[in-house]
């Protein structure tokens, strides 16, 4: 049985359908990569924000009109599955099996009758094959007002600390340099089990080899000492804290049900800033939140200008449909969220650049990612405090090196984003 996947979303999610098609080909079926070939169409979907929700409505309808066309099976599974099955299965005759998030094996055994064991970690990876994802836990327990993934996705519950281990050791044996840990709520990790992430860290830098371990998706109100003084003192593990910080102003985070508050934020960075000295920070920001004042945005601006944050992303709110956000009042009209979005982005590429100027004249470690596709350069990479996709790149002019390699490289140049070096 030939299986094609349309993998959409996140990277967690990205994981789930790759752990699917790793399943899939255990017991005895063949991944192609043209869906024309396949004989089964699974679509990993997502439905964290409207965009998202459309893109997976989108995919699904694609497949379905190949699907009865072709004669061929459709299997949609992912956020989207479990949050409208019930409700859209109507609507879409063409899909003959519908996958919650948590019973896509039982669902996949069941429908296909298929009765092998499970041997091992046999998920696809993603190219570059050297830089992969660990999921360390499903769900999250907190409640902001604006997220629905509590509602899809469930409760926070950890992963097993030995799993993981035998997972990360299992992608060690595939080549993978840089492991990159994510979660919904990655600092809550362990908490569930009075544990926390620094212990699981500290066995994953003594158990595995990996030159780059990274965290991604860490709550503010779990980044803590032990953690802190962890990645101060291994130097695998990558100095960059991905913090999604949604606001400054008391009354915003309030509202949004996040904590801590602003007081407990600027500790929080301020304590990193202390400890890791050369910690490279990331965050995120909704503007236009329902309730959102011209102060309120003055406070974030503020606090973006003292911050000096490495890495930004800000979002115009999106209402989405079972949050307590979307029947929040008053609504701030959406020209005046993307005027702010504009307003904060100018101020931190402001500080952005400032900050790669810094690092012009200095030699970096740089794990080369992939051949260029532009006649201008020899590899495109990253540097430790450069996360894939999400971050900028370095692009290399000159010298000798291999995808997958962490090399000296040579900062000569840069612009608002990206690096520019030599070997």
């Amino acid at each position: 049985m030939k299986i094609a996947l349309f993998n959409l979303g996140c990277s967690k999610n990205i994981v789930d359908g790759n752990k699917m098609l790793g399943f899939l080909q255990e017991q005895g079926c063949t991944v192609v990569d043209d869906a024309a070939a396949a004989e089964v169409l699974l679509v990993n979907t997502c439905t964290f924000i409207e965009s998202a929700t459309k893109e997976a409505i989108d995919t699904i309808f694609a497949a379905a009109g190949v699907a009865h066309e072709e004669h061929k099976t459709l299997i949609v599974a992912g956020c989207f599955s479990q949050r409208y099955r019930e409700e859209i299965a109507q609507e879409f005759p063409e899909v003959d099996l519908w996958l919650g998030v948590d019973d896509w094996e039982e669902g996949l055994r069941n429908y296909f009758s298929l009765h092998r064991p499970v041997s091992g970690y046999t998920r696809r990876l993603e190219e570059p094959l050297h830089s992969q994802y660990l999921k360390i836990s499903e769900g999250c327990s907190h409640r902001c007002s604006f997220c629905i993934i509590p509602h899809i996705r469930g409760s926070f519950r950890s992963f097993s600390p030995d799993d993981l281990l035998a997972e990360a050791k299992w992608l060690e044996s595939q080549g993978v340099r840089e492991c990159i840990v994510v979660s919904q709520d990655t600092s809550f990790y362990g908490r569930d089990h009075h544990s926390s992430l620094a212990v699981f860290l500290e066995r994953l830098v003594r158990e595995t080899s990996f030159p780059m371990i990274r965290m991604m998706y860490l709550h503010p109100a779990f980044v803590d000492a032990d953690l802190l003084a962890l990645v101060a003192r291994e130097e695998r593990l990558c100095s960059y804290f991905d913090i999604p910080l949604q606001h400054i102003s008391d009354s915003i985070l309030s509202q949004m049900g996040r904590r801590p508050g602003e007081a407990g934020i600027y500790e929080v960075i301020q304590k990193i800033r202390d400890t890791v000295p050369d910690a490279v920070i990331r965050s995120s920001f909704i503007l236009g939140y329902p309730g959102e004042t011209e102060e309120d945005f003055e406070k974030l601006c503020d606090f973006i200008r003292w911050a000096r944050l490495d890495k930004v992303g800000v979002f115009p709110y999106s209402p989405e449909e079972g949050t307590r956000a979307a029947e929040a009042e008053p609504k701030v009209p959406v020209e005046v969220a993307q005027e702010r979005c504009e307003i904060l982005m100018n101020i931190q590429r402001d500080i952005s650049r400032e900050k790669q100027e810094e690092r012009v004249g200095k030699t970096l470690p740089v794990l080369i990612d992939r051949i260029s596709d532009s006649p201008d350069y020899l590899f495109e990479g990253r540097t430790m405090g450069d996360a894939p996709e999400v971050d900028g790149r370095v692009f290399i002019l000159s010298g000798d090196g291999e995808v997958g390699q962490i090399v000296p490289a040579t900062i000569i140049d840069c612009d608002d984003y990206d690096l520019f070096a030599t070997l």
